[in-house]
């Protein structure tokens, strides 16, 4: 893949030096259609350029071999409100690549935007099962399993957060104060303790 390697990088260098011969290129690059990387870094550059179709296009050619491309590509879309769309590129990027611990998180971030808080733990605590040591997936796994009328797992789940992130304790209380599902403790102290002990035994 070494001619690929090339012309993507020279495409891409000419791309970030607004150079319109990079359209010559073009017709080399659709030669190698299977090149992830490469349509990857190219649709990194022409989202950054604002060229957001040929970006999608771009991006879409990396996601049928790639889980970072599909997982870029959704991320891509997230930020331009297409929700669905972006959800099934998260779908994509796991199925690709079911060790993709940020593709999970984004995947479980999709699902809790659409109400599914079942469905959001789910792939929340895969991501967490990935990297034991991501917090944020912790702390939202939590919040999604609080949604879903689970208040012993969230709280389970809010242990394991805060063990990795002490300084997590006051998103933490409020989430419990603040969600449809909750509690109040009247004394942070004994919740700290609860918590603490929790995230011990799920270590």
């Amino acid at each position: 893949m070494t001619r690929a390697a090339d012309l993507f990088r020279r495409a891409v260098a000419l791309l970030q030096a607004r150079d319109p011969s990079v359209a010559a290129l073009l017709p080399e690059l659709e030669r190698f259609p299977a090149y992830a990387e490469g349509w990857l870094a190219l649709g990194e550059v022409l989202h950054q350029s604002g060229q957001t179709n040929a970006a999608l296009a771009s991006l879409g050619r990396a996601a049928q071999s790639s889980a970072p491309g599909a997982h870029r590509l959704g991320q891509v879309l997230v930020e331009l409100g297409r929700g669905d769309a972006a959800l099934a590129a998260f779908v994509k990027a796991v199925a690709l690549d079911p060790g993709f611990a940020a593709a999970w998180y984004s995947l479980a971030l999709s699902r809790q935007d659409k109400g599914e808080h079942a469905e959001a733990a789910e792939a929340y605590a895969e991501a967490l099962r990935q990297r034991p040591d991501f917090h944020e997936a912790a702390l939202n796994l939590g919040i999604a399993l609080q949604e879903a009328g689970k208040l012993e797992a969230a709280l389970d789940a809010y242990g394991v957060a805060l063990r990795l992130r002490p300084d997590s304790f006051g998103r933490i209380a409020q989430a419990l104060a603040s969600g449809r599902t909750g509690a109040l403790w009247l004394d942070p102290s004994v919740l700290r303790r609860d918590l603490l002990r929790r995230g011990a035994i799920g270590s």
